[in-house]
């Protein structure tokens, strides 16, 4: 099926495979109870806040980059002292060198990083004004995940809610920019998409869908009654964009010609 949608105004359309059928005639989100109840921006489901001053970030910048160095070193990925986060396109050339990189950065740990996670916990859970944790009853092991999108790739997600999933109904989602990220590349969201009734989605079961191939655990949306007109909120380095896990994102094509975009992706657990 055809997924047309905008972001930001510009019209895209990827093609999605899978078993499509509309939603039943509920409304998924509740604002009693979740971690955004309260909070300035629970309409429009997300907001952006600062997190790091420019040491703190260049310090999780290089972080970052030396996990990476690792992973590509690890899967015997010829690399050099030139190589940065926004030329990584230039040294995993092929498909499956690219496949054996993001099998490893889908499952990053907080222990993998050294910098003051303490410190970024207790600023998430000052935006929300709600005591968050790194741990989730509902899974065996803490998850960080390391998105990396190549230039003019379908190195994406596509639209989908994680709030679908049992394991994330609970969690603050956390997105933060790391290198390449712009207006041309950060992720799309779809303002006040929370609120949505499932009845007027079009979408695909828990590991119903694939585009270009590659098979995706989340329900993927491709259509709904009013369109899917998405926007970037575009944070900048040493900010970070939090939303609910029933805002409607994904789709978050790297637009630049020879940049590829590096973030993180945390889901925060919030009992409620």
């Amino acid at each position: 099926m055809l997924c047309t949608f905008t972001i930001d105004d510009e019209p895209f359309e990827v093609e999605v495979t899978g078993d499509f059928f509309p939603g039943e005639d509920k409304v998924l989100f509740s604002e009693k109870g979740s971690v955004i109840e309260d909070c300035e921006w629970t309409k429009s489901g997300f907001t952006t806040v600062p997190i790091a001053n420019d040491k703190a970030f260049q310090d999780l910048k290089d972080n970052i980059w030396s996990i990476l160095l690792s992973i590509l070193k690890g899967n015997n990925i010829p690399v050099d002292e030139h190589f940065s986060l926004e030329h990584y396109h230039r040294y995993v050339t092929t498909a499956a060198w690219h496949q054996s990189v993001i099998e490893k950065t889908r499952f990053l740990r907080f222990s993998d990083f050294h910098i003051d996670m303490d410190h970024l916990m207790e600023q998430f859970s000052g935006a929300v004004g709600k005591p968050l944790q790194r741990t989730n009853p509902l899974l065996p092991e803490e998850i960080i995940i390391m998105r990396i999108s190549r230039p003019d790739s379908l190195d994406i997600n596509p639209f989908h809610r994680d709030g679908y999933l049992d394991i994330w109904e609970k969690v603050l989602n956390v997105w933060i920019p790391v290198a390449g990220c712009n207006s041309a590349s950060s992720l799309p969201v779809l303002p006040g998409s929370h609120y949505w009734n499932e009845k007027d989605i079009i979408r695909t079961a828990a590991r119903g869908a694939s585009i270009n191939g590659l098979n995706y655990n989340v329900p993927a949306i491709v259509s709904y009654k009013d369109g899917l007109h998405a926007r970037r909120p575009n944070p900048k380095y040493g900010e970070a964009l939090l939303f609910t896990p029933f805002l409607i994102h994904g789709a978050a094509l790297n637009r630049q010609p020879d940049t590829t975009r590096v973030s993180l992706e945390l889901r925060l657990y919030h009992e409620g």
